[in-house]
């Protein structure tokens, strides 16, 4: 029992920094990298002195080429499995499948008892349970884990997590918490996580299949332990992390993702940038879609690659690209002019200046301008490359993010806190026709797993009724009825026909009395129907019965009173 308390008080950020056995050997190395386009970017594709070999032809009559459409019928919402969805639990729980729930127990099992011999095995329910609480944490920001457990008015004073399992029985399930069998190391650096990205990857892909517009960006997912995969991006907002690439629809839904883990040992074909292309596009090609990247992917090659399978390419370039006409990349432009050429395959360079040149490629745009004198090309990229802004933007809001945690664990944490939400959100909003914050789609999705009741609303009207009066107490003419009677018939006629009465009322909503002084019922009831307060002529006192004695304060009445 000694052990289990010294166990129990151990601080969580040291108990997820001990070694858990599994080889991690490979991970005491730390590489930090210092470009976006990782180490082995010069393999992506040369850029060294420019890009001309002579070989292509361009012209100046840039021409909007006659391409395929769309022809997809399989995009869109999977209907049978939305058709029964009505809450945002529902939506949640379709990507957070019994399957993939069941692995994760599982998995987690066989690794408990190996971590501690007095592990007690979990099951679905509880599972579900304990990541229902790591959501709640995401929007309930406190200092430690501990608090979450505290009864300590300081700090909320409503301990919801104690109510669903005990603090000793969370950090158990945290320190076992595991997705591959260590038996079965299949060499991967991923290993640990990679099952069960393919298994949420799968349900994404099942779920809805995106139409013609999609867009292709990295993110970052924060990590500042030892990885040799960590990278280092100083643009990013996370500038320390896991580095994952994102295939996304219209409205931030990902579609499918790849985890970027270094250097291939295999022999590889093409670019980098390439390779990720076609891997992430690999059930999307074929149909007459449309491909967003940003300069790191886009090239004359992968376009070329694209348009043999029926893929459409736009996206911002590199000015020293291989096979882009240097005359073009290289031109000195004015604020607001630029110039355009197009190859024989239909794909146009077109370089414009606004606050700085931009280099764009498209297989599928001319060279127009829209009425605000901005190419149409840079339009289309602006609202196709949101997509992934898109998702990022909202998955950002209430992470989970905490220190001292292994490196798979933060991207399954990243995915069932920020992607899976994202995605659900999308799928709710599609289905239902209704909008709903992200913030409080999480809060309904945690109420639903916990069963937390939420709290009746009294509105915000009150009751007030007539009271009758407490003992003698010295009648008050009515202000509002003096101010009338005097300017009409005079101060000495006011001052005998204006009502002296001292109302009394109770406000049976906040269990309050509320004393009128200067008013009386007939004047107030006129007040409240004509949405007057008379707030320059009448005094209200709340009583505050406690203890047998009253104070009181002064006070307006408010204006839904």
């Amino acid at each position: 029992m000694a052990d289990d308390n010294i166990e129990l008080n151990d601080s969580f950020e040291r108990l997820l920094l001990q070694s858990d056995d599994e080889h991690d050997s490979d991970l005491m190395e730390t590489i930090q990298q210092d470009k976006s386009d990782e180490s082995d970017s010069a393999d992506s594709e040369s850029t060294d002195g420019g890009s001309d070999d002579g070989s292509e032809e361009w012209s100046k009559n840039v021409q909007k080429p006659l391409r395929w459409d769309f022809d997809d019928g399989t995009a869109g919402m999977n209907m049978d499995m939305v058709m029964d969805c009505k809450e945002p639990v529902d939506y949640y729980n379709l990507f957070m499948n019994n399957e993939l729930i069941n692995f994760i127990v599982e998995e987690t099992n066989r690794y408990g008892p190996t971590k501690n011999s007095n592990y007690l095995p979990t099951n679905n329910m509880e599972m579900r349970k304990f990541m229902a609480i790591i959501l709640q944490m995401g929007y309930v920001v406190l200092p430690k884990l501990d608090d979450y457990w505290s009864s300590d008015p300081a700090i909320g004073g409503k301990a919801i997590c104690g109510g669903v399992m005990t603090r000793k029985r969370f950090y158990s399930l945290m320190r076992s918490l595991h997705f591959a069998d260590n038996d079965n190391n299949n060499g991967s650096k991923l290993y640990k996580i990679e099952k069960f990205v393919n298994l949420f990857i799968a349900r994404c892909q099942h779920l809805l299949v995106p139409g013609r517009d999609i867009c292709i960006d990295e993110s970052m997912i924060p990590f500042r332990g030892r990885l040799r995969f960590r990278m280092y991006i100083p643009s990013k907002r996370h500038k320390y992390g896991i580095k994952i690439f994102k295939l996304c629809s219209n409205n931030g839904y990902t579609y499918n993702l790849s985890i970027y883990a270094g250097k291939e040992d295999q022999p590889r074909y093409g670019s980098v940038a390439e390779r990720v292309v076609l891997k992430l596009m690999e059930n999307l090609l074929g149909h007459g879609r449309i491909l967003y990247t940003d300069n790191w992917y886009t090239s004359m090659n992968l376009a070329k690659s694209l348009l043999e399978n029926k893929t459409n390419l736009v996206g911002t370039a590199r000015k020293n690209r291989i096979g882009f006409p240097k005359h073009v990349t290289s031109l000195k432009l004015k604020k607001g002019d630029y110039v355009a050429e197009q190859n024989g395959d239909g794909i146009m360079i077109l370089k414009w200046k606004d606050k700085r040149e931009v280099i764009m490629l498209s297989s599928i745009h001319d060279g127009s301008i829209t009425e605000r004198g901005k190419p149409a090309v840079i339009v289309d990229y602006n609202k196709g490359k949101s997509f992934n802004d898109l998702s990022d933007q909202l998955g950002s809001y209430c992470p989970y993010v905490r220190k001292a945690m292994k490196w798979y664990l933060r991207i399954f944490f990243h995915i069932i806190t920020q992607v899976s939400i994202v995605n659900a959100l999308h799928l709710y909003k599609l289905h239902s026709g209704k909008n709903i914050k992200i913030v409080q789609f999480k809060r309904d999705i945690v109420s639903s797993i916990l069963q937390l009741e939420k709290p009746t609303s009294s509105g915000r009207k009150h009751q007030l009724e007539k009271e009758p009066g407490e003992g003698t107490i010295r009648k008050q003419r009515c202000t509002e009825c003096y101010n009338k009677l005097s300017k009409e018939f005079g101060a000495t006629i006011a001052r005998n026909r204006a009502k002296s009465e001292y109302l009394i009322l109770v406000d049976k909503v906040k269990q309050k009395k509320i004393k009128l002084h200067n008013l009386c019922e007939d004047t107030f009831i006129q007040s409240q129907k004509n949405d007057e307060l008379l707030l320059s002529y009448k005094q209200v006192y709340i009583l505050f019965e406690k203890k047998g004695y009253a104070q009181t304060r002064k006070e307006s009445v408010p204006t839904d009173a």
